[in-house]
């Protein structure tokens, strides 16, 4: 019954976004907005004693917002994609686990999905919106970002990401409703619920910003699943090197012997004046192992807030450079340490046309273990063009 209501949502929204686009009102023209984008990506996989592997994507975004006027405003966000390739011949049921979602709207449609090709719609946003001079209200799939700092984000309780997914600029939104006060230009109250539909992992948090001595403050208290956590942030630079940190506390609101953790990051960033750009960011994540391991830390896991990494102690460093107006070339590097393990992560974008890329990503893994040394784990080699529009 699920399945179908799922279908007749999809046949709706299609039906509905063609009757919108063919509509002759300048009016409507006017209020309705629309982006997106096309993208065709190969991936290369293998490691230092396996063969060569070839993944194939093609990923399609639109974005639709429509105001109402006086403030009211619908948006509905999806994305489209088509595997094909070694994980799908090779991986069960890989069509299942590449749509699946942490939300309750039914909002997820696995349209194929056998060992040849899946075929997947998801929508990421799809809230409605109430704006004033000092408030907005958002109630649907939305993106509540309440991070500050450059890469890992203790504070961004309701939507984590890996830092390792390139593919998803966006983020993943969450099922959750939302309200913003203004009561300064520089200060805002937020409040905000995730729905999960189980009140033990559902996220309840709010959280006060505000600015003074040129910097950017933020406190932000709540429930964490099934932990209350306190967290605070900051913005600001020391001559001209920027700096930002968050720090977030889970501790266990029932007496279950689980730990009381602690999320930590920081990262200084200078820009030179031949254009380059420097960034080195530490996170100090109590949740984490500090040992060396049997088994490969799967560092492409969606993370929390509470646990953005497998090591306790974990540092980056990157560097990126234009060398001409169409030409970008960037490296990131990520050391963990206690685990022994080290990624480097090269990346080069062409600009081709005005709205036509190219880019070129590497992802190069290496660890320790216990029962043999430092060796390479892993590898991508990623070629991507997009087309936006």
């Amino acid at each position: 019954m699920m399945n179908n209501v799922k279908h007749l949502y999809f046949v709706v929204l299609f039906l509905s976004t063609t009757i919108c686009l063919a509509q002759e009102s300048s009016k409507f023209k006017d209020n309705l907005s629309f982006r997106g984008y096309l993208k065709y990506m190969q991936t290369l996989g293998f490691a230092s004693e396996s063969e060569l592997a070839v993944d194939n994507l093609i990923h399609n975004r639109l974005n639709f917002g429509y105001d109402l006027g006086k403030g009211h405003r619908i948006v509905t966000e999806l994305r489209n994609r088509i595997f094909y390739g070694a994980s799908v011949s090779s991986i069960p049921n890989y069509g299942k686990l590449i749509n699946e979602y942490d939300g309750v709207l039914p909002f997820e449609f696995l349209i194929v999905g056998n060992s040849n090709v899946v075929m997947s719609t998801i929508i990421d946003r799809a809230y409605y919106q109430y704006s004033s001079e000092k408030t907005q209200l958002r109630l649907g799939r939305q993106r509540i970002n309440w991070g500050i700092n450059t890469t890992w984000n203790p504070n961004d309780v309701f939507n984590s990401y890996n830092i390792y997914d390139f593919d998803y600029e966006e983020r993943e939104g969450a099922d959750a409703i939302r309200f913003s006060y203004f009561p300064t230009y520089m200060s805002s109250i937020d409040v905000a619920y995730k729905f999960t539909g189980d009140w033990k992992t559902d996220i309840f948090s709010a959280m006060y910003k505000f600015n003074t001595m040129n910097y950017d403050f933020q406190f932000l208290a709540g429930k964490f699943q099934e932990k209350i956590s306190v967290g605070t942030g900051w913005a600001g630079s020391i001559k001209s090197i920027g700096f930002k940190g968050e720090l977030t506390v889970f501790k266990p609101y029932e007496n279950n012997g689980e730990a009381t953790n602690t999320s930590f990051s920081t990262s200084f960033d200078y820009s030179l004046k031949n254009g380059t750009y420097l960034m080195t960011s530490y996170l100090f994540n109590s949740s984490g192992t500090n040992l060396v391991s049997d088994s490969v830390n799967d560092v492409f896991e969606v993370p929390n807030a509470e646990y953005l990494m497998p090591a306790k102690h974990n540092a980056m460093g990157t560097v990126s450079y234009m060398f001409s107006p169409i030409f970008t070339g960037s490296l990131m590097t990520v050391y963990s340490f206690g685990v022994n393990s080290l990624s480097l992560a090269p990346t080069t974008t062409f600009s081709i046309m005005n709205n036509l890329d190219l880019d070129v990503i590497g992802q190069f893994f290496w660890q320790e273990f216990s029962t043999s040394s430092f060796k390479n784990i892993g590898n991508g080699i990623y070629w991507r063009f997009k087309w936006s529009f």
